[in-house]
């Protein structure tokens, strides 16, 4: 089974992951957007053994609640509209590529297990990108890629695939992130 979204992704002024609706208010995505725990209750209620989720939307992978701030956009910004997230800056703190580096070894242990497998577009700190020659976010693009090469692929080398052509079409900006709560379990699409 698999689910996939693409569309915009947005932390409420605590942090809390939404998914955008129709109806969403982009200011307070808490009213009328689709709080991500939602979709994990609903992944957790399927009972395929073999489930994927694809968000393709920006700030989607995990973040730490207690050491993120908001900055203030700048006139000049690149995405109008949008505010930067990013961790504070203190000298216990590890820097952005040991952090993530670190996230993604801790990740299998976050959050509550639903059998699922999630890759997302991006860290929870960063935009998901599109470019128009693509005709696509870089995610769904790097996806529909790697399926069109490959008859078949394994999860994990969908998700090594994926990760490593949406760091090379964004030179660095965009990283995928993944949780695997079914590492015993690596079928094939």
């Amino acid at each position: 089974m698999i689910v996939a979204y693409s569309g915009h992704g947005l932390l409420s002024k605590e942090f809390d992951y939404y998914l955008s609706t129709y109806a969403v208010n982009f200011e307070k995505p808490e009213q009328y957007g689709l709080p991500y725990d939602e979709l994990e209750n609903l992944l957790d209620s399927i009972p395929a053994r073999k489930k994927l989720m694809l968000i393709d939307a920006c700030h989607s992978g995990e973040v730490d609640k207690e050491d993120l701030i908001t900055l203030t956009a700048s006139s000049d910004s690149l995405i109008k509209g949008f505010k930067p997230i990013v961790y504070k800056k203190d000298k216990k703190h590890l820097g952005l590529k040991n952090s993530f580096e670190l996230m993604q070894s801790l990740f299998v242990n976050v959050g509550k297990s639903t059998g699922a497998t999630i890759i997302s577009a991006a860290a929870g700190t960063q935009f998901a990108l599109e470019r128009n020659d693509l005709k696509n976010g870089v995610f769904t693009y790097s996806i529909l890629e790697a399926m069109s090469k490959y008859p078949t692929l394994k999860i994990s080398e969908l998700k090594k695939i994926v990760g490593e052509r949406v760091e090379q079409l964004t030179k660095g900006l965009q990283k995928p992130t993944s949780r695997n709560e079914t590492i015993a379990v690596d079928w094939s699409l």
